[in-house]
Order: structure tokens, then sequence, then C-alpha cells
């Protein structure tokens, strides 16, 4: 993992490979964040980016416009790094690294971005937190060959307000909403699918929920299975200690990506209910009509000895358990 420092807004490279970046591209002897009068005067290779910064009431992101100067994968996170450090062009709007809270080290693999924050990050707010988290996964993302962006803090996995843990992320992980309400908490009612005393069927019942609307319907619905019923005669159906990797939506086909741990049942049910209470569940939500479950982000594993993954699932109505069953 590449190790940065972060002192009074200056990034420090702590590697040979850092420190040939920084000079050769950026031309800074601190190894530092540039100065906007520096960053005008670079080539402009790539156009059409933002950096995302948020605004000062803390409501909402905004993007200020970019421009790569480098072509690298390394060189164009340190570019991104560098610019959002450094004092927006609004005046409403406020710096998003190296104030509240410091990058300590980034490391990318397999197109994943790890970015390894210090422990003040957890100072932040909830609502901080997750305008943070959107202004850097919509800034990183940007990169070429970074695909989904992942959160530590001190090396450790960052939970959320839920105490969820927060897996990898990308663009479409946050809803597009305007100003304001890119941080608003909405109450919905939802329908989840869970097991049957014969761990055979289905039942379906309603939950509301209150939920930020930065993320995804989609994930939350796959959060709430994961947390299981609460009423009785409901059955849980995915092992609790399942973590979710990703969850996104692409034209009607909800990829849903999941650590091992899902693999691992722990109940007494059939295969095609721990599936199907996923894909019917999902597919009650709009603009979802078949799902791909993912391992580790492959679909060809075996749930069990019987139950391929590798195809996208679509609903199954006769699983359900009928009420004079």
């Amino acid at each position: 993992m590449r190790q940065l420092k972060l002192g009074k807004r200056i990034w420090r490279s702590l590697s040979a490979l850092m420190l040939l970046v920084l000079v050769g591209v950026f031309a800074m002897s601190s190894y530092g964040c540039s100065t906007k009068e520096n960053q005008g005067k670079k080539s402009q290779e790539k156009q059409g980016n933002y950096i995302y910064f948020i605004n000062r009431d803390e409501t909402r992101i905004q993007g200020e416009e970019f421009t790569f100067a480098t072509k690298t994968a390394d060189e164009q996170i340190l570019e991104i790094a560098n610019a959002l450090c450094q004092t927006p062009k609004h005046n409403e709007l406020k710096t998003t690294l190296g104030v509240d809270f410091t990058l300590r080290a980034y490391e990318l693999k397999e197109g994943n971005l790890t970015l390894n924050m210090d422990e003040k990050y957890k100072s932040l707010s909830p609502t901080k937190e997750v305008l943070v988290r959107a202004a850097l996964v919509r800034s990183f993302v940007q990169v070429d060959g970074v695909n989904y962006i992942q959160f530590l803090v001190e090396g450790e996995t960052l939970m959320d307000a839920g105490n969820m843990a927060v897996g990898l992320m990308n663009a479409d992980s946050f809803v597009e909403n305007d100003g304001a309400e890119i941080n608003t908490y909405k109450r919905v009612n939802v329908t989840l699918y869970f097991a049957s005393e014969d761990g055979e069927h289905l039942i379906a019942g309603q939950r509301n929920v209150v939920y930020n609307t930065n993320v995804s319907m989609e994930k939350m619905v796959v959060e709430q299975l994961i947390k299981g019923p609460v009423l009785a005669g409901y059955y849980p159906t995915i092992n609790p200690d399942t973590k979710i990797l990703s969850v996104t939506n692409k034209d009607g086909t909800c990829y849903v990506n999941l650590s091992e741990d899902f693999l691992k049942q722990q109940y007494a049910i059939s295969n095609d209910v721990v599936v199907y209470s996923i894909a019917n569940s999902l597919i009650d939500l709009p603009n979802v009509s078949r799902v791909q479950i993912q391992v580790n982000g492959s679909s060809k594993v075996m749930l069990g000895q019987t139950k391929s993954l590798e195809e996208p699932i679509e609903r199954n109505l006769d699983i359900i358990l009928k009420e004079e069953e």
C-alpha cells in the first residue's frame, strides 16, 4: 500500500516511486500539494472530469471541472488527492481532504482502489462522513483502471452509522439527488422475502425503513435481508456474517457482490430459498428485472452442491408460500 502523510495540507511521499511521480509530474520540491498557479501551467491531456467538494452547510457535494495532466493510474490518483486538498474555486465549498482527517495510504489492485484514512476519520459526523465518502468515490472512480473504492480506517474496514461494513463502492452506489437532497433520509416500505418454517418456501413481509438516500435502494434491501427478520414466523436466509462488497444496477440487472461468508449457510433452508430471497426482494423494486449474485466478484460459484450462481436470476413466484398453505 502506498504510504502517504498529510501535514499542513502537504502530501509527502514515503516511497521512491511516489518521489519520482511527484518530482517528474508535479514538479514539487516538497513532494506535496501543488498550488493552483502551478496546476494552471500543466498541459491539458484529458478533459470532462470533476473533483468533488462539500458545501459549507454540509448538505451536498458539488463538482468542479478538473483536467488530468498525467496518464498512469498512480499519477492520476495522486493528482486527484492533491487537488482535493486544495481550496475549491467556489467560496461556498470547502476542502475535502487534509483538514478533518488524513489519507494515510492507498493501494490499487485489480481495479479496486483502497483508501486508508487515519483515526480522525471516525470523528466525522454521520452526515458529513457520507458526503465525504460520496465526494471521494465520485472523484477517484474517474481514474482509468479504478472500478471500485474501498475504505479503511487505520487498516480496518470502515463501518457505517448502522454498524454495517462499507463495502466496495462506485458512482452507482450513490443515488443521484439534487441540491440539499444528497444527504436526506427517507422512510419507505419495502417487501422482503424470508424463509418459511419448513425452509422450503419464502414468506413476503413489509418492512418500514428509514434510509440515507445517498445509498441505493438495492443496497438497502440487501442490508435488510442480511439483518434478518424481526417478526415471528419469518426465518433468516443469509449468513449474518456476509459482507456486501457492492450492489449496482445496470440495464435492469442488479449485481449483488457478496463476501464468501454468503456460501457458508447456517440455516436449514434450501438453496433456492436463499437465492430467491435476494432475487424476489430486489425485483420488487422499480428498474430491477433480474439479479446476478456474485461472490468476491465472481459468479462462477456454487451455493451448496446444487445451485449455480453463474446465470442471472429472475423472479420466482412459485416458491412464495400462499396463505392457504
